[in-house]
């Protein structure tokens, strides 16, 4: 897994990368907050109101949650970039066309939190990185979302699954903040010996520029192992 991160390192002199997965047994006194919008659900704070995904917390420590996200569904697209900066832009751009009325219905989807971008390791120095720019669909829309106009955009379902979560308030902006946000949590990860999927990671960032107090972003890293079900939590 080191070896990983060290390759990483090379490509992160142009851009950044990191790792995500997994589903243990809930500890004893865990937090079963479910979040997300619904009937007596409760929303976490950094959604601000807005429609997120749900997940419980089933375990926590000084560095990172352990979290079930349920089964979801996300309007993606992929961005071939040297930069966080510039998929993000890219791609934010082509899904806020998608809620904005670019699909088969003309309807305009609310937007939701957050915004996910999964980041994949660079092949070396100075080469373009993956990154897959992902908003949240509204629950509603799971089964029926409406086919984007932009065939840069897909439909893509989320199983459930179990995810290693590192926090950070401020602004988190760059390559360099994001991969080391990564790296830290597989660091701990490693020491305490936990698998998880380390050829990519994701980065979730729940605010809009303008927000200048109360932010949030994470790093997911999610597991290997398969989610058990819902009835074990």
């Amino acid at each position: 897994m080191r070896q990983n991160w060290a390759l990483w390192a090379v490509g992160l002199l142009a851009l950044a990368a990191g790792a995500l997965a997994l589903r243990p047994e809930p500890a004893a006194g865990a937090d079963l907050r479910i979040a997300g919008v619904g009937k007596d659900q409760d929303l976490p704070w950094f959604c601000h109101n807005l429609q997120c995904p749900r997940f419980t917390v089933i375990n926590a420590t000084e560095d990172y949650e352990v979290r079930y996200y349920e089964a979801g569904a996300w309007a993606s697209t992929d961005v071939e970039a040297y930069a966080f900066a510039l998929a993000a832009n890219t791609g934010f751009r082509r899904l806020f066309g998608y809620i904005d009325g670019q699909n088969e219905e003309a309807v305009k989807i609310p937007m939701t939190a957050p915004v996910r971008t999964k980041i994949s390791a660079a092949a070396g120095p100075f080469c373009k990185s993956n990154f897959t720019v992902s908003f949240f669909l509204p629950y509603r829309l799971h089964r029926h979302a409406p086919k984007p106009n932009n065939p840069d955009v897909y439909i893509q379902p989320s199983p459930a699954f179990t995810a290693f979560v590192a926090q950070k308030g401020g602004y988190v902006m760059d390559d360099w903040q994001i991969s080391g946000m990564a790296k830290g949590l597989a660091d701990r990860l490693d020491e305490a010996g936990i698998p998880y999927d380390s050829d990519s990671f994701f980065f979730a960032g729940y605010d809009p520029p303008f927000r200048l107090t109360g932010r949030h972003q994470e790093v997911w890293l999610v597991a290997k192992e398969e989610p058990p079900s819902r009835t074990q939590a």
